[in-house]
């Protein structure tokens, strides 16, 4: 069974700790170990009355390096805490990126991170920046999809609506004769065909990725003369 792994922040602050103990030890070795091997080069026997005005002998090498450790293990809690202090400090930035892309959903994907770019842009408030313009394109995605499932129910309805009500109509008439039954099969046959064609159009248009790149004009005369030219016979 594998342990929880550490967040960002403890690692990041670890780290810190380490070097800065690290660093001090160097420090604390490169100083006390050359002060070890002075020794004292005044001489025992001296001609030259001395006046005593201390009773201490001072710090010798020794204290030193005791003085000096204690030093540094006061430190390591000191750097602990300020380590703690700056990764959150840094890492406050990808709190907000974590929390708000956790909140966007499908319903609310006009929500973004707003990261303020003016007072400080680094790598994090960049990340913020790009992932502020993906979820502006899956947004845009989204709606054009929500607009394309509303557009296709509607262009499919109205003929499927038209089928429907010429089959009932020519079923609903005891007296049909084999002419009407004609007529009536041949304009479903039209329908259908019509229909074949919209549903080419509407999978054009959802598997283009550049949207309609071009415009025709078309005459709505000849349309409608076309579907009303059946019912006038």
């Amino acid at each position: 069974m594998t342990s929880p792994r550490r967040s960002l922040r403890a690692r990041l602050t670890i780290s810190y700790a380490t070097a800065t103990f690290a660093v001090g030890t160097a420090v604390l070795a490169v100083v006390t170990i050359p002060l070890a091997g002075i020794r004292s080069t005044t001489p025992v026997h001296s001609q030259v009355p001395a006046t005593i005005t201390g009773t201490g002998d001072g710090i010798g090498p020794r204290e030193l390096l005791l003085s000096s450790a204690l030093a540094l293990v006061l430190l390591c809690p000191l750097s602990v805490a300020v380590g703690w202090f700056v990764a959150g400090r840094f890492l406050r930035p990808l709190r907000e990126i974590t929390t708000t892309a956790r909140a966007i959903s499908v319903g609310n994907l006009h929500h973004r991170l707003g990261l303020d770019l003016g007072a400080r842009t680094d790598e994090l408030t960049e990340l913020g920046s790009i992932l502020d313009d993906l979820f502006a394109r899956l947004e845009a995605s989204f709606t054009a999809q929500r607009h394309f499932v509303a557009n296709a129910s509607h262009e499919l309805r109205t003929p499927l609506a038209g089928l429907r009500t010429l089959l009932e109509v020519t079923l609903g008439d005891p007296d049909a004769s084999t002419d009407t039954l004609r007529s009536a099969c041949q304009e479903a046959l039209a329908l259908g065909q019509h229909q074949e064609q919209l549903v080419r159009a509407l999978l054009a248009l959802a598997t283009s990725e550049r949207g309609i790149t071009r415009w025709d004009t078309i005459d709505l005369a000849d349309v409608v003369a076309a579907v009303l030219a059946p019912r006038r016979d």
